[in-house]
């Protein structure tokens, strides 16, 4: 018996490629809508961009000028007076006169550095004694500069002491303050603090030799 065609469930696809009722073919999906990013978003990429900018900025300034500790010698230092009064009533005093001559180096070629209140003072047997303020607020790159410390003072008392001749006292002058350093025109770093340990060991009246400090920042 010969199949007669059904002519109503018989679709095909169009040339086009387009979907026709009663084929196989899935429909196609609805166009995607781009969603506009909100405003908020918007300022925390453009934050987040500037922040990664500027970082990189100032690795790469870091890694072009990598700035070198400052360096501090004592050319010659003089103790041209030290007598420690004890008492039973008060803290032992001072009568004291140390006169040590400072070279700060700036090491770096590229690098300035400006100091903020740096002191010197002296400590013997753990006891404190005078601080003064050090007449330098910057230095350019590759420079050196000779700064002569001055401390003095007397104590309350007059008698008794430590002024034996040719005897050897150990001294500390030590440096403390804050320091920045300036990479050329582009960028000054925040302030850093700085101490500087002098060991001297001098005799009365005898200037001592070149001593080399110990710089942490």
């Amino acid at each position: 018996m010969e199949q007669q065609p059904r002519r109503d469930q018989d679709f095909h696809a169009d040339a086009g490629g387009g979907y026709v009722p009663g084929s196989d073919a899935p429909p196609p999906p609805p166009p995607l809508r781009r969603r506009r990013m909100s405003p908020l978003r918007i300022f925390f990429i453009a934050f987040v961009a500037v922040c990664a900018l500027v970082g990189v900025i100032v690795l790469l300034a870091w890694l072009i000028y990598r700035p070198s500790n400052i360096q501090v010698s004592v050319d010659a230092a003089t103790l041209s007076r030290l007598v420690v009064v004890n008492s039973t009533a008060s803290p032992t005093a001072l009568s004291f006169n140390l006169t040590a001559g400072l070279i700060i180096t700036n090491p770096n070629r590229r690098v300035a550095v400006y100091y903020h209140l740096l002191r010197a003072e002296g400590i013997y047997r753990g006891q404190r004694f005078d601080r003064i303020a050090l007449p330098i607020s910057f230095q350019p790159a590759n420079c050196a500069d000779v700064v002569r410390a001055v401390l003095t003072g007397t104590s309350a008392g007059d008698g008794g002491g430590d002024q034996t001749p040719g005897a050897f006292y150990p001294v500390d002058l030590w440096l403390d303050g804050v320091v920045r350093y300036r990479y050329g025109g582009l960028m000054t770093t925040s302030p850093s603090t700085l101490s500087v340990k002098c060991p001297l060991l001098l005799q009365l009246m005898v200037a001592s030799g070149l001593v080399e400090c110990t710089v942490n920042l």
